[in-house]
């Protein structure tokens, strides 16, 4: 008797696990932001871009795609560039400048497209996360941008950050942000849906510009966002090797623009 029971407790609970909303969805439903209201229905493939009303398209590129003919990217229909300016070694933990990002930021702007850039991070602390700030901005030695400073912390599985990717990465990021607004740039933060569900406090976030990565026909992430890269194997022309590929959404209409 105790055995049947037993199985029938196992049983209940494993019927409520499956009948449960998923753990992401139903956390998310707590954050005081702006939920996403866009639809698939919204959006529409015009190879080799996804278009959506209003929105821009945007290539983000590093030293892995090399040589650009960034004029031709240009006529190819790509508005904005986010640059990898630097990045942090996922075993010593140096930091770098990437080799192409000077060369890259001389042609886009030369091409008129609008410029963003960003850092890939590998702290593993407040202090090395402003430290990766400080870096940014002596190398952009008060150059102008049009886009965000963005943030962009992932797990490496084989190096320092191997095991690391804890809500602690929220911290970084805040501390990144608040020195590159500090002296009067825009900040983001990158991200994909595993961690902004779970690992990021997102709420205390909101103030900087949210990009996320998902690559589907539309973003089904819970919450709005600013920057949707929607692949990494996109093909550009003026780009020999696959090229990640971005839309940048148009301000939120607000209630006064209603009005």
């Amino acid at each position: 008797m105790k055995k049947l029971l037993l199985c029938m407790m196992v049983f209940c609970l494993i019927l409520c696990c499956a009948c449960a909303e998923p753990e992401t969805r139903s956390a998310s439903n707590h954050w005081n932001i702006p939920e996403n209201q866009k639809s698939a229905s919204d959006f529409e493939r015009a190879d080799p871009f996804i278009q959506y009303p209003g929105a821009i398209q945007a290539v983000d590129v590093s030293s892995h795609q090399e040589q650009i003919d960034w004029a031709q990217v240009r006529a190819a229909g790509v508005d904005a560039a986010i640059l990898q300016l630097g990045y942090r070694g996922y075993t010593e933990g140096g930091i770098n400048i990437d080799p192409f990002f000077l060369e890259n930021l001389e042609g886009a702007r030369s091409a008129g497209l609008q410029i963003g850039v960003y850092f890939f991070s590998q702290a593993l602390s407040v202090e090395e996360a402003e430290e990766e700030a400080a870096f940014v901005l002596e190398t952009l030695n008060r150059a102008p941008l049009d886009l965000p400073v963005f943030y962009d912390w992932e797990e490496v599985t084989e190096g320092r950050t191997s095991g690391h990717a804890t809500t602690q990465i929220t911290d970084y990021a805040l501390a990144f942000c608040q020195i590159i607004t500090e002296r009067g740039y825009q900040a983001g933060v990158y991200f994909n849906q595993a961690y902004g569900y779970s690992l990021l406090r997102l709420e205390e976030l909101r103030p900087y510009t949210f990009w996320l990565a998902e690559y589907e026909d539309y973003p089904s992430f819970f919450y709005d966002v600013d920057v949707w890269q929607y692949t990494s194997s996109g093909h550009v022309d003026g780009i020999e090797t696959r090229a990640d590929l971005n839309l940048i959404f148009p301000p939120a209409e607000t209630q006064a623009d209603k009005e």
